[in-house]
């Protein structure tokens, strides 16, 4: 019984922790000098507790291009709005389940920032999965 609990336990924390989040998929809509990137990203954990640090942390990874599957060409063009969708596992995408979704926008409608040179410029605005 204890070996059970622990092989659980275990199981548990691996599903929670033992994994680490990747972009699964990326779109770009540009017009003229202004560029919005529409992005989905698998966390792999079971819940967030923190949504804005968990969003924090993938703006973090956009502004540094330091996902594993995904690589922006940011030679070409640096994004001035970002959105994203947060699933928890591949299985929610999939299904379409999604745990949350934030933005990343300027807090004028200028479009003159970008999200690496101006982070200072941008609000993150977070958006539960049933508000939408």
């Amino acid at each position: 019984m204890i070996g059970i609990i622990i092989l659980t336990g275990s199981w548990m924390g691996y599903l929670q922790y033992g994994r680490d989040m990747d972009a699964c998929s990326s779109h770009v809509t540009s017009f003229d000098n202004y560029e919005e990137e529409r992005l989905a990203v698998v966390i792999n954990k079971l819940y967030v507790a923190d949504q804005k640090s968990c969003a924090e942390e993938i703006v973090k990874r956009c502004r540094e291009n330091s996902f594993k599957s995904i690589r922006f060409s940011y030679d070409q063009a640096i994004p001035n709005a970002l959105y994203v969708t947060v699933y928890g596992s591949k299985h929610q995408v999939e299904e379409g389940k999604e745990m949350f979704s934030f933005s990343y926008l300027q807090e004028d409608t200028s479009g003159t920032y970008n999200i690496i040179d101006n982070p200072e410029k941008f609000i993150l605005k977070l958006e539960r999965a049933d508000e939408l």
